[in-house]
């Protein structure tokens, strides 16, 4: 009996022990198109994760990614990089929330926020083979509570590994039409 208890223990701890690990190694999305090709013939673009604490809990915020040359990606929730061929590319970004495990209207809302001009961006620029980029955000709110309730906008730009800004502060911030 206690071998039973023990074989199914460790058969669980592997278990979950390769889930993780499957986690940790996620692949980047394939944004382009034609036959697999290797990391050095490719640019490898991933979205800035942030770190938010309230009271009790903490919370992963993420600059994810919807289209590329205007073709959506599948699940991008799933996905924190993307990897792209070298060259002129459009690429749509939108800041995800992290509502940890609250249900309700809260993905219905989130769903709908990242459409939305202020909470999205298309950034363009001229990707190189074998380089990584990083998008970075800037969420702005309206008032010092900072939740999804007082977030007024959010600005992107692009910065290489050394911290250069490929696409600028500026070129990513959000403009008001009012």
């Amino acid at each position: 009996m206690i071998t039973v208890t023990s074989t199914r223990k460790l058969i669980t701890l592997s278990a979950a022990l390769l889930i993780l690990a499957a986690c940790a190694t996620a692949t980047p999305y394939k944004a382009y198109m034609g036959d697999l090709r290797q990391d050095m013939q490719l640019s490898t673009v991933e979205g800035r994760s942030f770190r938010r604490t309230e009271i009790i809990n903490r919370y992963t915020d993420t600059v994810r990614f919807m289209e590329v040359d205007g073709i959506p990606i599948q699940n991008s929730e799933q996905y924190r990089a993307i990897q792209i061929s070298p060259g002129f590319h459009d690429i749509r970004v939108y800041f995800s929330w992290d509502l940890g495990s609250r249900r309700g209207l809260a993905p219905a809302m989130l769903d709908y926020a990242r459409n939305r001009e202020n909470l999205s961006r298309t950034l363009r620029f001229n990707a190189r083979a074998g380089e990584s980029y990083t998008v970075m955000a800037t969420p702005v709110f309206n008032q010092s509570k900072q939740d999804i309730t007082t977030l007024s906008h959010v600005d992107f730009w692009v910065e290489d590994q050394q911290g250069n800004e490929i696409v600028s502060r500026e070129d990513g911030r959000y403009i008001s039409n009012q």
